[in-house]
């Protein structure tokens, strides 16, 4: 009786070894899967391979100590080239007030009832608003009665009331308020990754007159034609001229301090480079990859000067030109080159965020890892 319980211990420790050998072999081996994700409301799919990315990632902080072995060699496809974006805001912006003209006088309606620039009006007496139309309309049918306005303010939702004034000059009410639906620029594409997703800028879209970030319910990307640029100069940035074409070629999810992130559908896999940790960045030489010329995308060599390791923003180094064809065409860095990602030992680092006004061959960078963390982020909401 001994030895047959002897016999079946040892049978069923050697049955759960090669389970155990078996979950090890499924769990290491495993095939590539496609995931679902969606990103800012907005469904698609992306691969996870066997190293899991997206859910293991853990950064450490960017003190420059970190261990680089523990970090996955993450490939992307190198950008440079420039791309239309189209923001529409999620409500619509404030961007002045003004007094209305009624038989009575001038009367600052809005104004006096606490409308400030840079709020953005999401509701009118209850009523989603994403347009300066449905603004307009409402406040236009109103007859003078009590308005209330939803507005977003430094992110805080709080009610505005007060009653329409009517125009004299006009023959219609109106609030006193100058508002914004919609914004549209060229900015540098950094890099996108093999199913598409993109970051660029590393800084986000303002309000020309609020100089504030623009919140968006949506975007879309397009191709644009760069016809010129204009110089920098000292006390005035320069800039890129050209034109969005009319095709879209990518959905926006995300306009914001660290850039402008979203997928295009219509792209191809190309000049694929590794991403380079802060860790493994030098002061010294590197270049920038960027097209100032419609169809031209070319390299130019800069010198990095300074590394903050623990810069929270877009700030994380300090650039600058050295490339003596660049500054002869632009002066150095001019508006729509942001985003021109910035190579050092070929691994792409970083990206171009700002000039120094005062000397167009200087800026700001944003470290690449950065940019490629938060298409990570959007991945996981």
């Amino acid at each position: 009786m001994n030895k047959r319980k002897i016999l079946m211990s040892v049978i069923s420790i050697t049955l759960s070894g090669v389970l155990m050998f078996l979950v090890f072999l499924t769990t290491t081996f495993r095939k590539p899967a496609q995931a679902n994700v969606k990103i800012n409301g907005v469904k698609g799919r992306i691969y996870q391979f066997s190293e899991n990315i997206i859910e293991k990632l853990n950064y450490p902080d960017n003190d420059g100590n970190s261990d680089l072995s523990e970090k996955p060699k993450v490939k992307v496809c190198l950008g440079g080239y420039p791309v239309g974006l189209k923001l529409y805001a999620d409500g619509v912006v404030v961007v002045d007030t003004e007094s209305v003209d009624t038989k009575n006088g001038l009367v600052d309606t809005a104004k006096t009832a606490g409308i400030k620039v840079g709020d953005i009006i999401k509701n009118v007496d209850g009523v989603k608003v994403t347009t300066n139309k449905e603004v307009s309309d409402l406040i236009e049918q109103s007859n003078g009665k009590e308005m209330k306005f939803g507005v977003l303010r430094n992110g805080e939702n709080i009610e505005l009331s007060f009653k329409t004034a009517f125009s004299e000059s006009e023959g219609k009410y109106k609030a006193g308020i100058w508002i914004r639906d919609s914004s549209a620029g060229i900015g540098t594409v950094t890099f996108f990754t093999k199913e598409g997703y993109f970051a660029s800028l590393g800084h986000a879209v303002c309000d020309i007159d609020t100089k504030q970030a623009i919140p968006i319910s949506q975007g879309e990307t397009t191709d644009v034609t760069i016809v010129n640029f204009v110089r920098g100069k000292s006390g005035c940035a320069g800039e890129l001229c050209g034109y969005l074409e009319n095709e879209k070629t990518g959905e926006i999810y995300y306009n914001g301090d660290l850039g402008v992130y979203g997928r295009f559908n219509k792209f191809n896999v190309h000049s694929i480079i590794e991403i380079g940790y802060p860790e493994e960045i030098k002061e010294g030489e590197a270049s920038i990859f960027t097209t100032i010329e419609n169809g031209s995308l070319q390299e130019y060599k800069i010198k990095i000067t300074s590394i903050d390791h623990k810069s929270q923003d877009n700030k994380n180094l300090v650039i600058k030109i050295t490339d003596e064809a660049l500054i002869n065409k632009t002066g150095g860095i001019i508006q729509g080159m942001s985003g021109s990602p910035i190579v050092q030992n070929g691994k792409i680092i970083g990206a171009v965020t700002h000039v120094f006004l005062n000397d167009a061959t200087g800026g700001y960078g944003i470290f690449a890892e950065t940019m490629l963390e938060k298409i990570y982020e959007l991945n996981r909401e």
